[in-house]
C-alpha cells in the first residue's frame, strides 16, 4: 500500500465518525415531537374513555335487553308448535335443527322475582342464563279461536292380551345362525275396540352352547297368507350370555308397537342375530287348540317360511286396549303473535317492547 492511499483511508474513516451520531440540535427535535406525539395520543385516550358508556349507564341496560329480545324473536318466529306458555314463560318447537328428524323444544322462562335472570333452555340441556337483573318480562299473546273435535276413545291400563300356557307336550325349539321361529298372535278384543298396543312379551328361554351369541326378539307384521313379513315393527336383543341352562322367563318391553288395527294380528319372531346358536325356547309341539295362535318356522334365514298345526311357544302378551267414545270438542286458538316487555335495570326508560309475527301459525290449547 503506497501513502496516498493510507491517507485516503484515513479521510473516509473520519468523514464515517463524523456522520455516525445524531447532533444536539437533532436529539432536541426529536425529543420534542415526540412528547407532542404522546400528548396528542392520551388526549384521545381520555376523549374515548369518557365516550364509553360505564356499567350504570342506562344506555347499556338497554342495548342489553334488546339483545335478549332479538335472540328469543329470531326463534319465536319459527315456532311450530307450543307447549306451554305463560305471561313470563313460553315452550315451543322449532322445526329440526340436527338432522334427527326430530323437532327442537326450546325453552324462555323468568321467575317473575325482580332481579333473577331471563333463562333459555335447548331440547333437554343446560339451563343458560342469557339477560341478568331482569326488572320486568312479560309475554302477550295474539291468538285466533280454532275448534277442534277430537275422539272421546279411551285407552285402558295394561293388561294380559294373549296367553298360552301348558303343562302338556312340552318341545324345545332350538335357534340357529339360519333357523328362526315365529309366533302369531291375534288378541280377543272388545266389540267397541279401535286399536290396540304391545308394551311387553314373554316367554321362556334357556341357553344353547355359544355363550358369544345373541337373539333377536322382533314384532314382525303378518304377510297376506299369514307368515312372517320382512316387516319389522321393533326389535330387542337377547345376548346368550344373559341365560341359564334352565328354562327361565324372559321379559321384554315394546313402546313403538301401536295403533294396530282390531283384527291386526302380530309375529313375534327370534332371530339370531350373532353367533350360531343363541337360545332355544320352550313350547308345545301338539293339540294346541287355541284359536288365533300359531307358530312358524324357516330354515333358510327368513326367506321362506311354513308353520305348523298344533305348536305354539309358551308366551304371554300385555298391552292396552283403546275402546271409542263421545267426539268431544276442545277449544284451541292459533297463535298469531307474541308481543314482548323486557327491561333490566332500574330505568325504566329501558325497557324493550316488541312484537313477532308468527308465520307457521302454531297451535295453543287453552
Amino acid at each position: 500500500m503506497n501513502f496516498g492511499t493510507h491517507c485516503k483511508l484515513k479521510v473516509e474513516s473520519r468523514k464515517s465518525k463524523i456522520f455516525s451520531g445524531f447532533t444536539l440540535v437533532e436529539l432536541l427535535l426529536s425529543i420534542a415531537v415526540t412528547m407532542v406525539i404522546v400528548v396528542g395520543l392520551s388526549s384521545s385516550m381520555l376523549v374515548a374513555s369518557r365516550a364509553m358508556p360505564d356499567t350504570d349507564n342506562p344506555a347499556n341496560a338497554a342495548l342489553a335487553a334488546g339483545a335478549a329480545a332479538e335472540e328469543l324473536a329470531s326463534e319465536i318466529q319459527y315456532a311450530i308448535s307450543i307447549n306451554n306458555h305463560s305471561s313470563t314463560m313460553i315452550e315451543f318447537k322449532v322445526a329440526d335443527r340436527d338432522g334427527d328428524e326430530a323437532p327442537e323444544t326450546i325453552r324462555y322462562e323468568w321467575t317473575g322475582t325482580i332481579g333473577d335472570p331471563l333463562t333459555r333452555q335447548y331440547n333437554n340441556g343446560s339451563i343458560v342464563d342469557i339477560l341478568n337483573d331482569v326488572q320486568e318480562f312479560n309475554l302477550f299473546y295474539d291468538r285466533a279461536p280454532l275448534s277442534d273435535e277430537v275422539t272421546g276413545d279411551n285407552e285402558s291400563a295394561e293388561t294380559r292380551l294373549v296367553c298360552y300356557d301348558s303343562d302338556d307336550y312340552l318341545s324345545e325349539y332350538q335357534i340357529c345362525s339360519c333357523k328362526w321361529y315365529g309366533q302369531y298372535f291375534l288378541p280377543t278384543l272388545p266389540a267397541d275396540a279401535v286399536s290396540w298396543k304391545v308394551t311387553r312379551i314373554e316367554f321362556l328361554a334357556c341357553a344353547e352352547s355359544t355363550p358369544a351369541s345373541k337373539a333377536g326378539i322382533q314384532l314382525r307384521l303378518p304377510t297376506e297368507d299369514n307368515l312372517p313379513s320382512d316387516v319389522i315393527l321393533e326389535q330387542k336383543e337377547l345376548p346368550e350370555v344373559t341365560l341359564l341352562d334352565t328354562y327361565l322367563k324372559q321379559e321384554f318391553t315394546f313402546s313403538n308397537v301401536s295403533g294396530l288395527s282390531p283384527n291386526q294380528g302380530l309375529y313375534l319372531v327370534i332371530t339370531c342375530l350373532s353367533g350360531s346358536y343363541p337360545a332355544r325356547i320352550r313350547g308345545q309341539n301338539k293339540c294346541v287348540n287355541k284359536p288365533n295362535i300359531m307358530l312358524a318356522c324357516t330354515t333358510n334365514y327368513g326367506d321362506s317360511w311354513w308353520t305348523f298345526n298344533d305348536d305354539s311357544l309358551l308366551f304371554a302378551v300385555y298391552g292396552t286396549v283403546t275402546t271409542s267414545g263421545q267426539p268431544q270438542i276442545q277449544n284451541t286458538y292459533t297463535l298469531e303473535s307474541v308481543g314482548i316487555t323486557l327491561r333490566t335495570g332500574d330505568n325504566e326508560q329501558t325497557t324493550i317492547s316488541a312484537g313477532i309475527k308468527t308465520p307457521d301459525k302454531p297451535k295453543v290449547i287453552q
